[in-house]
């Protein structure tokens, strides 16, 4: 346990600075907060609106959340939102990882576990960024966990299904009610994603272990529980929303979206080419370690067959679904990266294992290294770009360096598990330092300066803010709606007229838009974070009003 706390102690003051410091992204995270605002103006509960559309892709959980802290603490918190929301799941999660694995790891390797899970980069990245994913991810790991337990207590089943009371009968019977709570919180986080990840892994598990009774764990109990829960959020939003809010929910978002995306549309080998990232570094890592258990027969136990199934059905089904972003493979990742750690113990002194480790030290080092003359490396176009940070390049990704030698000096000394924690501890430090620059790095990512200036300029001509062709152009009311004022499109007629106002788009349609590109003719404008861009094409009103 004490190692568990000074683990996730480190990893959040490591995160600290970026938590606080950083802005709101244009896109979902501004999003999200524009439709909290709006439940919380109008009263909603269970039905949600985006600028009067409704919005049904998500369900209530993350924006009750989010609604509380608003109301509780009268504003928008990036630190609040990201820490409970966000870093907490994550916590839960390698904490649920780090139970089900803590008979069969030392010290040392459960702790290298905990940070390749959180070092993972998607794993990392949906540690902090405002999305429902890890929220979602958190159930179902809990979900998975609940039903090993069960899979596991062979005993426990036998005792409740002849009514006995002993303590595994108990243990049985409490995790019978906990699996369908768990699946509806991951559907209720997420949508039909958080339902299909764990029954399907729970089926598939099942049939490959030759075990046909499914319904000893997904029985009546199971579908009559989950069915109440849903029946119950369902009515609420058909009293509250209707059935054409409902018919969106229920199937709009599912299987529209499932069968023929119209977000995110992707072909079914992108996760097969995009895992390799999406669960770097330790990718390449645990993808050895856990072919080399199976070809040893290594995967016989209940525990990381289960680990291994969950991730390969979650990999299938959503190759399968027709919408794909990198971000929707998070369940994955700490089953994968669990089942390499519970092979590690036995192949910790194998030569390719420990090569492949020494590899990434060696290349943080010479990443650190080159750092130090990246000028002469980088195009000048390309380096102009680059936000100023509080310190040289080569102090911001000296941790690298550092952390690369202590993994060679471990693996020296045959510490394999070690050598991880230092390539992973590296990592956090280099996050630290460069968070530390993030007012700098904002205007990357944000746009609330940008939006300040833009409002500054229309206010004093008393002109219009518009967007063209700019799918996130309605979430910046977030920055305009404090001032009393909002933004509104402008049509492709509009735009070859003559219009007034500041002009927000996004800087790649300069090339392939004619109209966007012949009204800019001669014209300066502004780049924000998102490749966000405003233009202004106010009149000065100064000398009508005189």
């Amino acid at each position: 346990m004490k190692r568990r706390l000074v683990i996730f102690l480190f990893i959040f003051v490591m995160l600290l600075p970026l938590m606080i410091m950083r802005e709101f992204t244009p896109g979902n995270e501004l999003r999200y907060l524009n439709i909290v605002d709006d439940a919380l103006q109008n009263g909603n509960f269970l039905t949600f609106y985006d600028h009067g559309a409704a919005y049904a892709d998500k369900p209530p959980l993350y924006f009750w959340v989010a609604m509380l802290l608003r109301k509780i603490f009268g504003c928008h918190s990036m630190f609040l939102l990201s820490f409970i929301l966000s870093l907490v799941p994550a916590f839960v999660t390698s904490w649920i990882m780090d139970r089900w694995t803590a008979n069969k790891l030392n010290g040392q390797e459960s702790s290298a576990a905990l940070l390749m899970l959180h070092s993972s980069i998607m794993f990392l990245a949906a540690s902090v960024v405002l999305r429902m994913d890890m929220l979602m991810c958190m159930f179902i790991v809990a979900a998975l966990y609940t039903f090993g337990k069960m899979y596991s207590n062979k005993i426990g089943a036998t005792e409740a299904r002849n009514k006995d009371w002993t303590h595994e009968a108990r243990r049985f019977r409490k995790d019978r009610i906990l699996l369908p709570v768990f699946v509806f919180m991951a559907i209720f986080s997420k949508g039909a994603v958080g339902f299909l990840a764990p029954v399907l892994c729970i089926v598939v598990f099942c049939l490959s272990d030759k075990e046909l009774r499914i319904g000893r764990y997904l029985g009546w109990r199971f579908w009559l529980i989950l069915a109440a829960l849903c029946g119950l959020w369902w009515t609420g939003v058909y009293l509250e929303g209707g059935k054409p809010y409902l018919n969106n929910l229920l199937f709009h978002q599912t299987i529209d979206r499932g069968v023929n995306s119209f977000h995110h549309k992707a072909p079914f080998w992108y996760y097969l080419i995009g895992f390799w990232w999406i669960a770097a570094v330790w990718s390449v890592l645990c993808f050895v370690l856990i072919i080399k258990g199976w070809r040893k027969r290594l995967l016989g136990g209940i525990r990381i067959r289960l680990m291994v199934v969950s991730a390969l059905t979650v990999l299938v089904m959503l190759s399968l679904v027709s919408s794909k972003i990198a971000i929707y493979l998070l369940p994955a990742i700490p089953f994968f990266i669990y089942a390499g750690a519970l092979m590690l113990p036995c192949f910790k002194d194998d030569r390719l294992v420990k090569g492949i480790i020494a590899f990434f030290a060696f290349l943080f080092i010479l990443t650190g290294v080159a750092s130090v003359f990246w000028r002469f490396f980088i195009p000048e176009n390309i380096a102009e770009n680059l936000p100023s940070l509080w310190a040289p390049y080569w102090v911001i990704l000296l941790p690298m360096v550092l952390g690369g030698l202590v993994a060679l000096k471990y693996l020296k000394d045959k510490r394999t598990a070690s050598a991880i924690s230092a390539v992973s501890a590296s990592i956090f430090a280099v996050i630290f330092l460069g968070s530390l620059s993030m007012p700098r790095i904002n205007r990357l990512l944000g746009v609330k300066e940008g939006c300040i200036q833009a409002m500054e300029i229309a206010n004093r001509n008393s002109s219009q803010l518009l967007y063209y062709d700019l799918s996130t152009g309605p979430n910046l009311d977030y920055y305009f709606r404090k001032e009393g004022m909002s933004i509104s499109e402008l049509s492709s007629r509009q735009l070859s007229e003559n219009f007034d106002g500041v002009l927000f788009f996004r800087q790649r349609k300069i090339r392939r838009d004619s109209l966007l590109r012949e009204a800019l003719d001669g014209k300066d404008y502004v780049r924000l974070g998102d490749n966000i861009c405003y233009a202004d094409f106010t009149t000065e009103k100064e000398n009508t009003q005189e």
